[in-house]
C-alpha cells in the first residue's frame, strides 16, 4: 500500500480523448448504462477533475482510470468508431497501470469519500474478472465500511444534496450492496452491510426509455441480493442453527415463493437487446444457484442426508443455463473465453455442480452424469483457448473433471447400487443414513471404503473429496478452496 506521495502521473486519455468520451455524440457505453454510474455527466466531472485540475487526490486518479478503463475496454470489445480515431489499445494498457498505482494508496482504502468508494468499486470488478475474490472482498469491506462512515445507507443523509448527484450517491451504495451480498453467499461470510441499519431509497429510474429497462434491471439485482442475503443468514448462518426442522421449512417455502416472484417481475426490454440478452443469461445462473443453496438448506434430516427434488430441479437448471450463455457469449465476442470464466463461473456457487453429481450418484442418473460432462466440456475448451487462464479456474476445471470422472464410474459400477430415486421429479435422493460413512470412509461419499476401493484403487481424489466432505458437512460454499 502506497503513501500519499508519488501519485501516478494521469495523462492516460488525454483531454481531446477524454472530452470524446463524454460528448453526446459518441455512443454510450453500457458501462454507464448497468454498473455503479449511470449520469455521463459524472465521468465528465472525473475527468475534468484530473484532467483540468492541479493536484487531484488519488481518488480521483483512481476512480476516473477505473471507470475509464472499463468504457475503453469496451468500446475495444465492440470495435467502435473510436478505434479509428484513436490508439484505445495503447490507452487501455496505460489506464490499467495508473488505476493500478492510484488504487494502491492509504487513503483510498481508509479514507471515506465518494471518489474513493468508486475507485474501490472499480477495483471490486477489475478483481472479479482476473479471478481474486480475496482481494475484492477486501475491497468491498472498505467500501461498505466508507459508505456506513458517510451515512450512504441511511435517506436523511441525502436531504441536503441536489437530486442528481444524490442518485449517483444511491446508485454507488446499492453497487456496493449488491457485490457485498453476492460474494457473501460465495464465500459464506457474514456480510459487511446490514438490512436493519439501511433505509435509503433505490436510484431513480431514467425518464429514458431506452435507459430505462436498465435501471429496472440494476434494482431487480438489488432485490435478488435481498434475497441471497436471506438465505444466508436465514439458514447458513450460526443463530440459523437454533431454527427447528418447522421454521426451516417455513422460510424455505417462503423465500422459494420470493424468488419466483423476483423471477417472474424481471424485465424484459433494453436499449441493447443483444447485451442485454447475453446478461439475462448471467442472471439465469446466479438465479438458480441461488435457489439451488436455498433448497439444499432442506438436505439435512434425522434420518440421513438427502438431495430434495426442488434441489435437483434447480441445480440442474443452473448448468443448463451455462450450457446455453456461454455459447452466445463465444458468439458475441464481448467476452474472452478467459474473462467469462472469471467474471460468471468463478463468482457462481460451485453447489448446483455438487447436488447434480450428488444425485447422479445416488441415484445412478445417466442423465446428470451426462449433464456433468457437457459442463466439463465446455471448461476444457475454455482452458485450452484461454490466454488470460489462472489459478483458479484451473482449479475448477480439475475439480469438476474429477467429479465427473467419478460420477461416470459410479453410475456405470455394479458395484454402487441406487440409493435413491431415478427420477428426481418422484422424490428425494439419498446420499447417507445414518449407517453410511460420510467422511472418513468412502473417500467421504457415503459409500463402503472397502467398496469404493474395488472401483477406483488408490486414485487421490483431493482435493475434490476434501471440498465434498464440507460441503456434506453443511458448509456449501467456496471459501478458499479456488486458491485465491
Amino acid at each position: 500500500m502506497r503513501g500519499t506521495k508519488s501519485l501516478p502521473e494521469s495523462h492516460c486519455c488525454g483531454v481531446e480523448l477524454s472530452c470524446t468520451l463524454t460528448r453526446p455524440v459518441v455512443r454510450r457505453p453500457i458501462f454507464l448504462s448497468s454498473y455503479a454510474i449511470s449520469d455521463l455527466h459524472v465521468l465528465e466531472d472525473l475527468c475534468h477533475g484530473v484532467y483540468a485540475t492541479s493536484g487531484p487526490s488519488a481518488g480521483q486518479i483512481a476512480s476516473t482510470h477505473g471507470v475509464l478503463l472499463f468504457v475503453l475496454k469496451e468500446y475495444v470489445a465492440m470495435n467502435d468508431d473510436l478505434c479509428q480515431r484513436f490508439d484505445l489499445n495503447a490507452h487501455l494498457i496505460q489506464c490499467e497501470q495508473i488505476f493500478v498505482s492510484a488504487l494502491e494508496h492509504y487513503e483510498v482504502l481508509v479514507v471515506p469519500s465518494f471518489a474513493n468508494i468508486l475507485a474501490l468499486t472499480m477495483g471490486m470488478i477489475k478483481a472479479q474478472g482476473e479471478a481474486k475474490p480475496s482481494l475484492y472482498w477486501t475491497l468491498a469491506c472498505a467500501a461498505a465500511t466508507q459508505c456506513q462512515s458517510l451515512g450512504y445507507h441511511r435517506e436523511a443523509s441525502y436531504r441536503n444534496i441536489p437530486s442528481g448527484k444524490a442518485d449517483s450517491i444511491r446508485r454507488l451504495f446499492w453497487t456496493v450492496y449488491c457485490f457485498d451480498k453476492n460474494m457473501s453467499l460465495l464465500l459464506g461470510r457474514v456480510s459487511n452491510l446490514h438490512g436493519l441499519a439501511i433505509d435509503t431509497r433505490h436510484p431513480a429510474t431514467a425518464t429514458d426509455r431506452a435507459l430505462r429497462p436498465w435501471d429496472e434491471s440494476f434494482i431487480m439485482g438489488i432485490r435478488l441480493a435481498e434475497l441471497q442475503d436471506q438465505v444466508l443468514t436465514g439458514l447458513y448462518s450460526p443463530g440459523a442453527a437454533s431454527k427447528g426442522p418447522l421454521e426451516r421449512a417455513r422460510l424455505i417455502r417462503d423465500l422459494t415463493a420470493a424468488m419466483e416472484e423476483w423471477r417472474v417481475a424481471f424485465t424484459q426490454a433494453v436499449n441493447n437487446p443483444q447485451v442485454f440478452h447475453l446478461s439475462r443469461g448471467n442472471w439465469d445462473i446466479a438465479y438458480y444457484s441461488t435457489l439451488t443453496l436455498l433448497h439444499h438448506a432442506s438436505s439435512a434430516t434425522e434420518t440421513g442426508l438427502f438431495v430434495s427434488s426442488p434441489c435437483v430441479h434447480a441445480a440442474r437448471k443452473s448448468l443448463q443455463a451455462h450450457l446455453q450463455c456461454f455459447p452466445q457469449y463465444q458468439d458475441s465476442r464481448l467476452l474472452s473465453d478467459g474473462e467469462y470464466i472469471n467474471w460468471i463461473l468463478l463468482y457462481s456457487s460451485f453447489t448446483p455442480f455438487l447436488v447434480t453429481f450428488l444425485h447422479a450418484i445416488a441415484a445412478k442418473d445417466p442423465e446428470s452424469v451426462a449433464l456433468l460432462v457437457r459442463v466439463v466440456g465446455t471448461l476444457e475448451n475454455l482452458r485450452s483457448s484461454s490466454s488470460q487462464q489462472t489459478s483458479g479456474a484451473e482449479r475448477l476445471y480439475q475439480i469438476c473433471a474429477t467429479f465427473a470422472q467419478l460420477g461416470q464410474k459410479l453410475v456405470e459400477s455394479s458395484a454402487f447400487p441406487p440409493r435413491g430415486m431415478d427420477d428426481p421429479s418422484e422424490g428425494p435422493s439419498q446420499l447417507a443414513g445414518e449407517d453410511a460413512a460420510t467422511a472418513d470412509d468412502g473417500a467421504g461419499f457415503g459409500f463402503p471404503a472397502e467398496t469404493f476401493s474395488e472401483v477406483f484403487g488408490n486414485v487421490d481424489f483431493d482435493p475434490a473429496g476434501e471440498l465434498l466432505n464440507e460441503w456434506m458437512g453443511g458448509q456449501p460454499f467456496l471459501g478458499n478452496w479456488v486458491d485465491f
